[in-house]
């Protein structure tokens, strides 16, 4: 059984007044807000770890190419792997804690407010998160293509490079914006429904 359906039947089996039941409650909304906090971290770890990979092989690839294009397109991709990493530590989490001190509706917007902020943190990844390093690698397919473009070797088979990448951006943008923010979205609105806490939804971005 997960946290969700445990908080469920907690919820939905609590008496009037029962304090031990809402202590329960409490304790359960503070498991989910110490695992959500505990996958984002790790999410912005392996995050910070793959983009500071790609930030020192196109950085030292476009070091050593001599076609200033295909140059000026590595080190547009390493600089938007940079600004990710700066991004995820700047932006990756939110701020908010939660004081135990706190009331089960306290705790319940705490969680909320972490859900919204990572719904609009991947709302907004096509545009901290793709387009950087896309654009880089547009820069770096458009100096290949003139380079043979010159020796006379261009042909239909060069635009693979550019489809394959195109795709596989798409499928991130998808995974991110469409598929996840859904799941965030469902989570958010079974919390508060079990909760009680409706009047949060207005805030839902």
């Amino acid at each position: 059984m997960n946290e969700q359906d445990e908080l469920r039947d907690l919820w939905t089996s609590q008496p009037p007044c029962g304090k031990a039941k809402g202590e329960d409650i409490v304790a359960l909304v503070q498991k989910t807000i110490r695992h959500f906090d505990r996958v984002i971290a790790v999410r912005n770890m392996l995050e910070c770890i793959a983009g500071g990979a790609v930030a020192l092989f196109f950085g030292l690839q476009g070091l050593r190419t001599h076609d200033y294009v295909m140059r000026t397109g590595s080190l547009v991709v390493a600089a938007g792997a940079a600004w990710i990493i700066y991004y995820l530590f700047r932006y990756g989490k939110t701020s908010v804690s939660a004081d135990p001190s706190q009331n089960v509706m306290s705790y319940t917007r705490a969680l909320v407010e972490r859900y919204d902020h990572q719904i609009r943190l991947l709302k907004s990844v096509k545009y901290w998160y793709l387009l950087p390093m896309y654009v880089g690698l547009l820069i770096m397919s458009a100096g290949l293509f003139l380079e043979r473009a010159k020796a006379g070797t261009l042909g239909w088979r060069d635009i693979g490079g550019p489809a394959a990448y195109t795709a596989v951006f798409a499928a991130v943008w998808w995974l991110n914006e469409v598929a996840t923010v859904g799941r965030l979205r469902q989570e958010r609105s079974k919390l508060l429904s079990m909760t009680g806490g409706t009047e949060l939804t207005r805030r839902e971005p």
